[in-house]
């Protein structure tokens, strides 16, 4: 039996850290910090960043109920020559879970939600794949992503990349969601909070945007958090960037309103993040205001259900409310990063140090160096021995790394042929699918692109004899295998993900 929202408690040191992007500003008196701790942290920032695996990054500490570091490293606009600060709103992804995870836990605080009731209560309409009962699926199996439902359909592809889609259309598109092969077992996705998302929508008046900034944003003070690009400050946004090797190249934001969803749809700062964390560490209070209830907050950090996986130096071994649960070199380390292309977040803290960490990059491909820099936060707060030994190669370690991965991607890549027996401007055309929706293929100055919605991807071949183009329009790597008929001079259809579209007549 699961202890009630208010008896549970959990009893965190008052300490937190974040980290935040290059500006030349302690943001506090640092008494009680270790001999030096700034400058050595200004050192090795400066010292990642000369890997020129990402133009900007935000570093930002908390420690007990103080910020006690806020900084900005690099651009936030290379090519404006903006500088990234401890205010500039980057996309944080995934981050994002941690705060509908919240959301749903004062609502049912207030009563207005019930985490252990069945999803048919608030979607008595909604109709599962078969195999499937919207009757033994609760709220709390969505947060904790042991709904069982398979993820990668219409529904988590529409939200996060397309932006096409209404709440009802999406609860048509479940039907296209199979068992997760998995079973019930914890399998992480976006596709819970999606459906989470739906459920806040027709509950209650306000969208689950409106009712995230509700009730964690403002009573936070976070003013940097939004999940509505349109109403950011358009010049205060980091603009995403990609490593080739050599340097970051700016690439498309590919971000709007529309995708901006509840499994990861936020563009936040390494200020309000530091301010979410002090809110963790401490109860719910901030500046000896209780902004949050204690019990609810502490709640979320509880574990609910178990996980095996590795993740970087961390090894995660449970599930709390929108927390993975992790453990570093023996300390509990509660985290919640974010990935996608052109950004990455590092947000996490140790409840029993009272120490946190925010790292914010303008380039996914920065990913290691985001929780190199947060576990050398936490090594220099506790003071751990013979540091500059073992952090004095992992910078250009890093990097020689990641060089190595883009060169294997780069060798595999070139060694296909890049021929098909139709001429690409062939392929150009508009396809529709009833679950995934349309695709747009253009070709101009002799290259092929397409786009779904807000999507988009440029193409190329990865067999020309089968027919098969490859994009990147969700993200990663995805091939793409036309219909082409014997004799035909173009395609009449194509297959992506196992989805089949259809060739619109022109």
């Amino acid at each position: 039996m699961r202890p009630s929202w208010r008896l549970l408690r959990w009893h965190v040191t008052a300490l937190c850290v974040v980290v935040v992007c290059f500006s030349p500003t302690v943001l506090s008196a640092q008494p009680h910090l270790p001999a030096g701790f700034a400058d050595d942290l200004d050192a090795f920032v400066s010292r990642v960043m000369e890997t020129n695996l990402a133009p900007g990054m935000a570093v930002a500490v908390v420690r007990g109920p103080d910020l006690i570091y806020a900084k900005g490293f690099g651009f936030a606009d290379r090519e404006r020559g903006k500088r990234a600060n401890a205010d500039t709103e980057f996309y944080i992804a995934s981050t994002t879970k941690s705060f509908t995870a919240l959301t749903g836990a004062l609502l049912a605080n207030r009563g207005d939600l019930d985490l252990d009731a069945p999803l048919s209560r608030y979607l008595p309409d909604v109709r599962l794949h078969e195999g499937l009962d919207p009757q033994s699926i609760t709220l709390r199996n969505l947060l904790t992503h042991t709904h069982g439902i398979q993820p990668g359909g219409p529904v988590d592809l529409r939200t996060a990349f397309s932006g096409e889609f209404t709440d009802s259309l999406l609860l048509q598109l479940l039907k296209y969601h199979p068992p997760a092969t998995t079973g019930r077992e914890f399998a992480y996705s976006n596709l819970g909070y999606n459906i989470f998302s739906l459920v806040l929508d027709a509950k209650f008046k306000d969208g689950w945007k409106d009712l995230v900034d509700r009730e964690v944003f403002r009573p936070l003070g976070m003013k940097h958090t939004t999940a509505f690009v349109s109403k950011a400050d358009q010049d205060n946004i980091a603009v995403p960037y990609r490593f080739d090797g050599n340097s970051s190249q700016r690439v498309a934001f590919a971000k709007r309103d529309a995708n901006m969803q509840a499994a990861g749809g936020h563009l936040s700062s390494a200020n309000d993040l530091a301010r979410y964390l002090q809110a963790h560490l401490n109860h719910g209070r901030i500046e000896g205001k209780q902004l949050l209830p204690a019990a609810v907050v502490d709640a979320t950090h509880a574990q609910q259900v178990p996980q095996n996986r590795r993740f970087g130096p961390f090894v995660r071994f449970g599930w709390g409310l929108g927390w993975d649960m992790a453990t570093y070199e023996g300390d509990t380390v509660l985290q919640r990063f974010g990935d996608f292309p052109g950004f990455r977040s590092h947000v996490s803290f140790m409840p029993e140090r009272g120490i946190g960490v925010v790292v914010l990059t303008n380039d996914a491909v920065a990913s290691p160096l985001t929780d190199l820099i947060a576990v050398y936060v936490y090594d220099r707060l506790l003071n751990k021995p013979d540091l500059a030994a073992k952090y004095s190669a992992l910078p250009q370690q890093l990097l020689q790394e990641q060089w190595a991965v883009l060169e294997r991607e780069r060798t595999t890549r070139s060694a296909r042929p890049q021929v098909t027996p139709l001429p690409l401007s062939a392929y150009a055309g508009t396809y529709e699918s009833v679950a995934l929706g349309r695709m747009v293929w253009t070709f101009q100055d002799g290259r092929l692109n397409v786009k779904m919605g807000i999507a988009e991807s440029g193409v190329e071949v990865y067999d020309g004899g089968k027919y098969q183009l490859r994009v990147t329009i969700f993200g990663g790597g995805s091939v793409v295998t036309f219909q082409v008929p014997d004799g035909a001079q173009r395609p009449t259809g194509l297959t992506l993900n196992d989805y089949e579209f259809q060739r619109i007549a022109e």
